[in-house]
């Protein structure tokens, strides 16, 4: 049984509920023991570190007080992390390591923070078939119009540039070739792409700003 059909897993003597995508669900379940078993299926051996557990805390407070999940970049900003420190820390990703080690749900993650980001939409929806989070429903749906109406909604000045096509470029064929996401360590090793860049290209971060502009899937 994969991670993503898990309904159930134990750690110690107690039984946590998990949603169809392995998150913790309902959230409220969550404790430090939740926390170092998670973190051990997700591949972090020898217990979680002060540096893991900074992070963790982190996700759980801007998760309990102010009700989102930050977008990688701002985490890595307000953590003084790089992203090769994050993925040192959490092999697995931001997503689906530190948010899920931390118990925060895939459901929350991504409607919560859709209607943070998305409440309104420029796209036309007969022209593309979207889902409720903004994402093309079809990947071969894609062309360039799609990108520049993303590109209008965050009104960047320059609109599409080059440097856009060439990360959308870079997204599109590695989905095509592998049927994957890559990680957003990934595509910023392969486009020399550096934090402040990547915020400044894709102001709605990497999985809604990028991912999306490029037509990928969400969360595949």
């Amino acid at each position: 049984m994969t991670q993503t059909e898990q309904k159930t897993v134990t750690f110690g003597d107690k039984t946590y509920s998990l949603d169809q995508q392995g998150f913790l669900d309902p959230p409220q379940q969550w404790d430090e023991d939740f926390a170092n078993g998670m973190a051990e299926i997700q591949g972090i051996y020898g217990g979680l570190t002060k540096e893991h557990w900074d992070l963790i805390w982190y996700l759980r407070k801007k998760f309990i007080e102010e009700e989102t999940v930050p977008v990688v970049v701002l985490a890595c900003a307000d953590n003084n992390l790089r992203l090769s420190d994050l993925r040192f820390l959490f092999p697995t990703g931001y997503h689906r390591g530190a948010c899920r080690i931390a118990g925060i749900n895939y459901d929350f993650m991504y409607s919560t923070n859709f209607w943070l980001t998305y409440e309104t939409t420029t796209i036309p929806k007969e022209d593309y078939k979207l889902t409720p989070h903004g994402f093309l429903e079809d990947f071969d749906q894609w062309n360039e119009r799609f990108a520049h109406l993303i590109i209008r909604e965050w009104k960047l000045s320059q609109g599409l540039t080059d440097r856009h096509r060439e990360i959308i470029g870079f997204l599109r064929d590695f989905f095509r070739r592998t049927k994957n996401i890559p990680t957003v360590y990934e595509t910023c090793k392969a486009n020399d792409l550096d934090l402040d860049e990547l915020n400044e290209l894709f102001p709605e971060g990497y999985h809604r700003g990028a991912c999306r502009i490029a037509g990928l899937p969400i969360f595949a």
